[in-house]
């Protein structure tokens, strides 16, 4: 499944409409920005030799990114907190990305976001694609300098499995009246890839249907103007809801190696209404796959969770899968762009 974003003559503007009330968060907003695009709550510039962080950290307020960047040589993906002046960047398996209470909204009401597969007006967790007091502001970009000299076009940032009591949305919605672009949705079938243009930054709605401990097992990878090919494979962590336990969001073990899990099924095998019994047989270094759990647990499938006792090795097996796996993938289908021109 490949999501990309679509390029438009003005910027793509966001409202989420609530429930019965009709209320709509924050207004509108920039749901892409590219170089030369005149919305404030967007424009930043990302400086080269900008530091990273060494410490472990939550983020429960404030603008934070995530977005490839090139670190000794290396390419990571990384998470960019400017919460303080100037910005840092952290790894991302080393942030914990905290949802407030504060974030809570009622599911709306309206055939556009049946997606979300709940009934209207059911609270679920919500980041806001345009940002909110006291509710972290997550989005992503590919505004580093080295990462635009050197990466050819854009890069793309893969879901391979979602690890949480609950299921996980994430969407773009163009208007008042726009319908819902679904860039990422854990009913369906792994892995689902997002494209980012180069020199862009953007943001999107976040939405966690329970409270807990959710680990998103993500890659992002690119074509450098050299011929090179990229990649780095890492979690982002989330702990949703006042009552969840930092601490153990920072410590949690993604249970699989979800590249192992139905072999990634191809875009468009599954769907949300998928029979229990397809669930992919175990696989993987470090245990079995653990593709959707809140949606899994629903209809009554156990999954037994084993974690390797060799941290180091399954991360060198899970490094080798990433590989082979990066090495067979075609490149990231395109559709046409939705974002102003750069």
């Amino acid at each position: 499944m490949t999501t990309t974003l679509r390029r438009a003559g003005a910027p793509a503007r966001l409202t989420l409409a609530l429930a019965a009330s009709l209320a709509v968060l924050g207004g509108a907003s920039t749901a892409a920005h590219a170089a030369g695009d005149s919305d404030p709550a967007l424009e930043q510039q990302v400086e080269g030799g900008e530091g990273t962080a060494a410490d472990q950290a939550v983020v429960d307020t404030g603008h934070v990114d995530v977005g490839p960047r090139f670190v000794d040589g290396g390419w990571r993906l990384q998470a960019r907190d400017d919460r303080a002046v100037p910005a840092v960047w952290r790894d991302a398996d080393d942030t914990v990305l905290r949802v407030l209470d504060t974030a809570v909204l009622p599911v709306p009401d309206g055939p556009d976001y049946a997606f979300l597969g709940s009934e209207p007006g059911t609270p679920v967790h919500v980041v806001p694609q345009t940002q909110a007091p006291d509710v972290v502001w997550l989005g992503w970009n590919t505004q580093d300098p080295e990462v635009v000299a050197q990466v050819d076009r854009g890069a793309t940032l893969t879901l391979h499995g979602v690890q949480g009591p609950g299921d996980v949305y994430v969407f773009l919605q163009e208007g008042v009246a726009g319908a819902p672009n679904v860039l990422w949705d854990s009913n369906q079938a792994f892995p689902q890839d997002l494209w980012m243009d180069v020199n862009t930054h953007v943001h999107a709605n976040w939405v966690f249907t329970e409270p807990g401990t959710y680990l998103l097992d993500v890659d992002v990878h690119a074509d450098l103007t050299g011929g090179e090919q990229v990649v780095d494979r890492t979690v982002l962590r989330f702990a949703v809801g006042d009552a969840t336990d930092t601490q153990e969001a920072m410590t949690a073990v993604l249970a699989a190696d979800t590249s192992a899990q139905a072999q990634e099924t191809p875009s468009g095998a599954g769907d949300a209404e998928a029979p229990a019994e397809a669930a992919p047989a175990p696989g993987g270094s470090a245990g079995l796959p653990t593709p959707v759990v809140g949606a899994l647990v629903g209809v009554g499938v156990a999954l037994v969770l084993v974690v390797a006792g060799g941290s180091v090795l399954a991360a060198r097996r899970r490094r080798a899968l990433v590989d082979a796996e990066y090495s067979d993938r075609t490149a990231p289908r395109r559709v046409e762009p939705t974002r102003g021109e750069r």
